[in-house]
């Protein structure tokens, strides 16, 4: 048995069993002994279960608003299509529609200009916001958007998986080479408090969750030998290559994908059956109060 309970020390499941257990009986125990003392040991239970289910229903709704806690399957971006070449050609209808709005040899942005590359990105943002109606619907995706550093981080592996490139040093994304179809709207950098408040408000009034693509286009780089003792080269694009894009869906997970996503679907559950307990015994509470009332004004 002291070998047995030694080695519980070594291991971190029991370890973390044990502390969760010893904490329930201590809080929950404790307060339903303190309570019991002064309202019986039956109405101390209901008082214990349902400040119980009654704090489990709002760490709930925390854990369902910032997606945190007991959260379920994660999402991620699946692989819809890998085009070469002209993208007005590809087989998905609206990567082929940005194909023409960038033009056949993706001269869409060719006359952003700037000092350097985030004075690019800004002018490039700006000239996207400005001609909007032009790229069908998609959203332009600065380099420093979270949204396009994801999608690219998936569009890599796919790229390797396809057998498009044999390792990620064979290319390099393109500058202006991100963009977003769909999905809710998303706060960027640089936006002003007012235009922050719109898309949240403009997320929370509209429940139902879309269609979201992405498109990341990618270049081949140009061989550079490194020479010794060296640094390698900075990779350049080859001007001369098809541009590769790579065109994904945001899998959102979970059963209804539509309204909630797989990550909030668990806490959201979570929270729904605490709240169906709570009412349960809040429920039991108001009969037995109404029970001891009815007793008391027959007995006067």
């Amino acid at each position: 048995m002291l070998a047995f309970v030694g080695g519980l020390e070594f291991d971190i499941f029991f370890r973390g069993l044990l502390s969760v257990l010893v904490g329930v009986v201590v809080l929950i125990g404790g307060s339903y002994l303190i309570v019991a003392t002064n309202t019986g040991s039956r109405t101390g239970g209901l008082i214990a279960f349902g400040a119980l289910f009654g704090w489990m229903f709002l760490m709930g709704i925390v854990w369902t608003v910032y997606g945190i806690g007991w959260v379920g399957e994660a999402q991620s971006w699946s692989l819809e299509e890998v085009s070469t070449g002209d993208l007005e050609l590809a087989e998905n209808v609206d990567a082929s529609e940005l194909g023409i709005s960038l033009g056949r040899s993706n001269d869409f942005f060719a006359s952003v200009s700037g000092a350097d590359a985030d004075e690019r990105q800004r002018n490039a943002l700006e000239f996207a916001s400005e001609n909007e109606d032009r790229l069908s619907g998609w959203e332009y995706l600065a380099a420093s958007n979270p949204r396009r550093g994801d999608a690219q981080s998936a569009a890599e592996e796919y790229l390797i998986e396809e057998n498009v490139f044999d390792t990620p040093n064979d290319y390099i994304p393109l500058q202006f080479g991100g963009f977003a179809l769909g999905g809710k709207p998303a706060g960027v950098e640089g936006d002003s408090v007012l235009t922050r408040f719109r898309k949240k408000a403009e997320s929370i009034l509209n429940p139902f969750h879309g269609q979201e693509l992405v498109a990341i286009q990618v270049q081949a780089v140009l061989p550079q030998p490194t020479l010794p003792g060296q640094a390698p080269p900075i990779p350049v694009a080859d001007e001369s290559a098809d541009v590769v894009t790579v065109i994904l869906e945001r899998d959102r997970g979970g059963p209804v994908p539509w309204l909630i996503s797989g990550t909030r679907f668990v806490p959201a559950a979570f929270t729904i059956i605490n709240a169906i307990l709570f009412a349960i015994v809040a429920y039991l509470m108001h009969i037995r109060d109404k029970r001891e009332m009815a007793i008391r004004a027959a007995a006067t």
